[in-house]
């Protein structure tokens, strides 16, 4: 996503922090779910790229991903599932590993160059979500049938 290419993975992991802030009160380790969620989306285009490499390789083998019904298409994609998962999981301890090697405890200690502060415009994109998503509800209670 246009998202994760742009923005680096310390300024997505900050900005996720900053508007979970609100949780800390209940004690809830914010820092540690934000670079969850960071490392998550970083590891989304990563696995839709492998899976396309190894359905490739596959389908060089004679693997038939497209005829079919739904069944039997997600039945051709079983074998895709083993090879991505020990991809995943090699990246990800190769992530730990590094994580690691630097030193990384979590929040702890953490001190930050740049603070981040909600700024008027901020406010104003929170409202405008805040407005669209109950508008949204509004919409499904009025139309549903």
């Amino acid at each position: 996503s246009i998202m994760t290419l742009t923005t680096t993975p310390n300024a997505l992991t900050d900005g996720l922090e900053k508007s979970l802030g609100f949780l800390k009160v209940i004690k809830i380790p914010v820092h540690e779910i934000s670079m969850m969620m960071s490392i998550a989306l970083r590891f989304i285009p990563i696995l839709i790229e492998e899976t396309d490499k190894i359905m490739k390789a596959q389908m060089a083998r004679g693997a038939d991903f497209e005829s079919g019904n739904i069944i039997q298409k997600a039945k051709a994609m079983v074998p895709l599932l083993v090879p991505l998962f020990i991809s995943a999981m090699r990246r990800a301890t190769d992530l730990a590993m590094a994580m690691e090697a630097r030193c990384y405890h979590g929040g702890e200690g953490r001190t930050k160059l740049k603070p981040l502060k909600y700024k008027k415009i901020d406010i104003i994109a929170y409202l405008y979500y805040l407005i669209y998503m109950l508008i949204c509800i509004a919409l499904v209670f009025v139309f549903r049938k």
